[in-house]
């Protein structure tokens, strides 16, 4: 497990990071607005749509090898954009690093799915989360940090040793597997999925600053989409078995890691805001009451498998959505201290999240792991851009009341999505 949570954390700084050290990369580099943000949002877009991809080649020429090819690929590419003089160059390297971290998340997910069971899964899963968690909470104040002290350019070069450590790690611990289905390479298949991914995500992503780019792109993921879904059903050997959402218990797990994972980011979003707009404290001082959500995800993934002994799984996940809920209930109120509603919600998260994705493993066979695995990590990345857009438009448009009218948006679609499983068994 410590090579692939070394990759996992990776990523996850990869991810957060950023943000904080943008001015002084947009100084230096003289970015603009627009080229700072597509800094900061390319990686998540090329991440999402080349997931699918990179579970299709793990299934054919093994999980371990595309996590070391990942790895060799961040430090690599790491290496280059920790010298980069062009704002271009260093854009296209954070799309390549997404790409890179798409071959890591798919092996991973794949990995646990296919090498662990029954509680070790939920346990592997939780500290997978906990991982994430963690990296999430760091990467912001890392990022800070560098950018203050020695320069931004060490958020990427710092990487490097990380993941030849991981690398070298994942060639001696990490045990290898592949799927025994014949592998499907039809190129309409794999065009059309990066192309509906892709376009979905950027569409989220600048559903606020660019409405009409973001209103075409949403046109062309979802006319890609259907035809991907088409394509699926009509071919024998489909890159992704559209049956997998008919598997009871799959598509509930599916809702619930969209909904809650959504609900998590939004939080993280409005109250950074609403603490800077609203209450008119600085970013630093907003960052650091933003910290125990992150450190709450980390500790739900590590109580998600121990919490099983008392209580199953179905009831756990439930609770931890209701929990979710009433911190985002509670941040509706306006609290002065939002600590304790954000532990909720980052805690709820934590165990739930762990559960779902365990979920879609117990409901389906080994030979399935990639493409649930993919199918997983695409819930988690557009649950992220969704809820940002949605609840974000909402506290946007409405300018009185917008911050406590989108947490309770928040806390009622979490709360049917936690109760949807319940719903289904009494509609049989």
């Amino acid at each position: 497990m410590v090579p692939l949570l070394l990759g996992v954390l990776i990523g996850a700084l990869a991810i957060s990071s950023v943000s904080t050290a943008l001015p002084a990369i947009r100084g230096e580099l003289g970015l603009s607005d627009t080229e700072g943000l597509w800094l900061v949002d390319v990686y998540a877009l090329s991440l999402a749509a080349t997931l699918i991809v990179a579970s299709r080649i793990g299934d054919a020429f093994g999980r371990k090898t595309i996590v070391i090819i990942g790895l060799a690929g961040f430090a690599a590419l790491n290496a280059v954009g920790g010298f980069a003089t062009s704002g271009l160059l260093l854009i296209v390297v954070r799309a390549l690093l997404g790409v890179a971290e798409a071959f890591v998340v798919a092996g991973v997910v794949a990995t646990i799915g296919a090498k662990f069971h029954a509680r070790e899964r939920v346990l592997a899963y939780g500290l997978w989360t906990a991982t994430f968690g963690t990296g999430s909470a760091l990467g912001p104040v890392l990022g800070g940090l560098l950018a203050e002290g020695p320069g931004w350019r060490w958020l990427l070069l710092g990487s490097v040793p990380l993941a030849v450590i991981a690398g070298l790690l994942a060639l001696w611990l990490v045990p290898d597997s592949r799927s025994s289905l014949r592998s499907s390479w039809d190129a309409l298949s794999i065009l059309s999925s990066i192309i509906a991914l892709g376009a979905l995500v950027f569409a989220l992503h600048e559903a606020l600053a660019e409405p009409l780019s973001a209103a075409v792109a949403a046109v062309v993921a979802v006319v890609s989409l259907v035809f991907f879904v088409r394509r699926q059903q009509r071919l024998r050997d489909p890159l992704i078995d559209m049956g997998l959402f008919r598997v009871p218990g799959f598509s509930p797990a599916i809702i619930r890691i969209v909904v809650s994972s959504g609900a998590s980011a939004a939080s993280v979003l409005l109250v950074s805001l609403h603490l800077q707009d609203t209450r008119g404290q600085s970013a630093a001082e907003a960052g650091i009451a933003l910290l125990p959500q992150a450190a709450a995800i980390a500790i739900g993934g590590v109580v998600a498998p121990l919490a099983l002994r008392w209580v199953s799984a179905n009831a756990l996940t439930v609770l931890a959505l209701v929990l979710q809920a009433a911190g985002l209930g509670w941040l509706a109120l306006d609290p002065a201290v939002v600590a304790v509603p954000l532990v909720l919600v980052g805690l709820g998260f934590g165990v739930g999240a762990t559960l779902a994705a365990t979920a879609l493993f117990e409901v389906t066979t080994e030979d399935q792991a990639g493409q649930v695995g993919a199918i997983q990590e695409v819930g988690f990345a557009l649950g992220g851009g969704l809820g940002i857009a949605v609840f974000g438009t909402i506290a946007a448009v409405l300018v009185t009341g917008g911050f406590v009218a989108a947490v309770i948006v928040a806390a009622v679609v979490v709360t049917a999505a936690a109760l949807l499983p319940l719903a289904r068994r009494r509609s049989h």
